[in-house]
């Protein structure tokens, strides 16, 4: 079947005409020269086009903030080293972890001319405070800041409430950390300032807003005339594309064609069939590894099945959990919907080569011992064979396999025994009906929505395969992928019973402390649906309640991340999440990011890996400065 759709999308890309687009004969709605523009997958279309102020829940931020915000330190998944963006050297830390001293740059300016200094951070941590509204990061913030204060102009001095030996987190980011303010724009705001849109946005990035579509198709950025006075510019010694166009093609077989035209320099992600056909359709065209298994492995998330636990309350059951996770073929999943081209991961912590020399070679014997009870039985679930029936598989399709398979497809994963799940499942008080269909204790026929972004191809993937298993064993599942903005306002409001997200507590920064990830997890932080789930600086968007995470959080609060005794709690999290089932954690974050250097070259690879190519993250305002035009 997918290779047929392979060839089916091959034949529309050959019947493309080159010169079929937008306004331009280029392609592109801007009229710039295209050698002087680097065209960037947009991801979603926007909907909140014209709103700057990433301060508040709402406006975009993929792309836009690591072009146009900075924040004081950055951390490289890709490289595992610190860079440095408003801040010139480490964060300096007191004995007891009680104050926290930033040395900053003394040689960045704002897009208008006037420099950053102390004044801007001290402002920024004061102003978000000072405001609950400004929820991106007021709780965090009004936890842990006793006290911000200016030393001298590059010198900021934080006290805090309590020790805390990570509180430089919040500002340290692959994704995003708390945004630099300009005080001198925001301080004469009139109006109140979780409805100031910040438009046009004054950057402390290295491009400027230029042209913007109002119906959030796309968005033309400006490189800065004095790009060497921004950090991006500084640290890279580089000056990057004069013009970066973020667009919005679709799904992935219209990205597809618009790379087979050039009109698009690089793809957020492609859908296999999508990215095969590209491969077929685009000598100039390529992935992180120029062969199978393509993708870019190392970006510190997975994703997983989540349950609602306040909307459906079958889920607070454990054996139902586990009657669900051990209904799952992982290797049909791995194999026939996602291609095996990332390893499966059965703990909430992503299978990079590095984060599983700390959790799962440790972990892998705990993993085997593992025992539930079925039908009154010891039973261990684990399959230590899914890697070795992976790698058979990618043998049987003509890939080169190279490596110790285990590394390259995971280490196991939980047994496909829909024997032992139907157990489960009767113990729990569930029937069949005559048809073999699942009745749910009070003989209602058990029905399950699993949601997806359809824009996230291994999320929309994992969310069919789910349904065609799960409706296989009998249960009347379906899959429902949706637009972006439908996803966030769903999973916000807590709309879904399975949801297939990423990042949050499945992740780790790359040093592998977990603790940014799943501090949010806190009770303090907990909401009850329909409100959003981030509303006071949590990720819990299961609305799940466990006894003990509070006090094994508040202990990883006040231990060194990088003791023994740190690494040891993270593992003790990892294991509590795992035995529970409280999720389905399924498969590493991989994403099929392509790029075409028919314009333009020195994009990360395997083979050139001198920054995380995850463009669309706020440390993606490094990648953009590798950038040079290709004639």
């Amino acid at each position: 079947m997918a290779r047929k759709l392979v060839f089916l999308l091959l034949m529309v890309l050959v019947l493309v005409p080159a010169t079929a687009g937008l306004a331009q004969s280029s392609g592109l709605p801007v009229d710039v020269p295209r050698n002087e523009v680097f065209v960037a997958d947009q991801i979603f279309r926007y909907d909140n086009v014209d709103n700057y102020n990433m301060w508040i829940n709402g406006p975009v931020q993929p792309t836009r903030h690591g072009l146009l915000m900075d924040t004081l330190w950055y951390s490289d998944a890709e490289t595992g080293q610190r860079v440095f963006g408003a801040a010139v050297s480490d964060p300096e830390y007191n004995a007891d972890f009680t104050e926290m001293t930033v040395q900053l740059r003394d040689n960045i300016f704002w897009s208008d001319g006037v420099q950053f200094s102390a004044d801007d951070l001290v402002y920024t941590v004061q102003t978000i405070m000072g405001n609950p509204n400004l929820n991106v990061f007021f709780s965090p913030l009004d936890q842990n800041v006793a006290k911000v204060e200016k030393i001298d102009d590059y010198t900021v001095k934080f006290t805090l409430k309590a020790a805390n030996p990570r509180f430089h987190y919040y500002f340290e980011t692959r994704w995003n950390a708390v945004y630099m303010m300009p005080k001198h724009v925001f301080e004469k705001v009139t109006e109140p300032l979780e409805e100031y849109k910040f438009n046009p946005p004054v950057s402390l990035g290295a491009y400027v807003i230029n042209q913007v579509d109002p119906n959030g198709f796309w968005e033309l950025f400006t490189r800065r005339e004095d790009v060497e006075r921004t950090s991006a510019g500084i640290v890279s010694g580089k000056s990057g594309p004069a013009n970066v166009l973020s667009i919005f093609y679709g799904d992935s077989a219209k990205k597809a064609i618009a790379m087979s035209r050039g009109d698009l320099d690089v793809a957020f992600d492609f859908d296999y069939e999508a990215f095969q056909s590209v491969l077929e359709s685009t000598p100039t065209a390529r992935s992180w590894y120029a062969d199978f298994p393509w993708a870019y492995p190392n970006e510190i998330d997975s994703r997983y099945y989540a349950f609602n636990y306040e909307k459906e309350p079958l889920f607070q059951n454990k054996d139902v959990r586990w009657a669900l996770a051990l209904s799952l073929d992982i290797v049909d999943l791995s194999t026939e919907y996602i291609g095996a081209v990332t390893p499966v991961t059965a703990i909430p912590q992503p299978a990079t080569s590095a984060l599983s020399n700390l959790y799962h070679k440790p972990l892998e014997s705990w993993l085997e011992g593992l025992e539930i009870q079925v039908d009154g039985a010891a039973y261990k679930p684990w399959d230590n064979t899914v890697a070795d029936r992976i790698g058979q598989w990618a043998t049987e399709q003509g890939y080169n396999v190279s490596g110790d398979v285990k590394s390259v497809f995971g280490i196991g994963w939980w047994k496909y025994d829909t024997d032992a799940a139907e157990k489960l499942l009767m113990k729990s008080g569930f029937t069949r009906n005559s048809d073999g269909k699942w009745l749910t204790p009070d003989g209602q026929p058990w029905t399950i929505e699993i949601l997806a972004a359809n824009d996230e191809p291994d999320a929309f993937r994992m969310a069919n395969a789910a349904a065609d298993q799960w409706k296989a064993f009998g249960i009347d599942a379906t899959a429902a992928g949706v637009e972006r903005n439908v996803w966030t306002t769903r999973l916000n409001s807590g709309d879904f019973q399975i949801a297939v997200p990423w990042g949050n507590w499945n992740g780790s920064l790359a040093n592998g402390d977990k603790w940014s990830s799943i501090q949010c997890l806190n009770s303090k932080f907990f909401v009850s649906m329909p409100e959003n789930y981030t509303s006071k600086g949590g990720c819990n968007e299961m609305r799940l309640q466990v006894d003990g995470l509070d006090e094994l959080i508040a202990t990883l609060t006040t231990t060194n991340p990088q003791s023994d005794a740190g690494l040891k709690l993270n593992q003790d999290f990892v294991k509590m999440w795992t035995e529970n089932m409280y999720a389905i954690n399924a498969i590493s974050f991989k994403k099929f990011i392509t790029w075409d250097s028919r314009y333009w070259k020195n994009f990360p690879t395997a083979e050139n890996p001198t920054v995380f190519p995850e463009y669309w993250f706020q440390i993606g305002k490094f990648t953009w400065m590798q950038l040079e035009p290709a004639g």
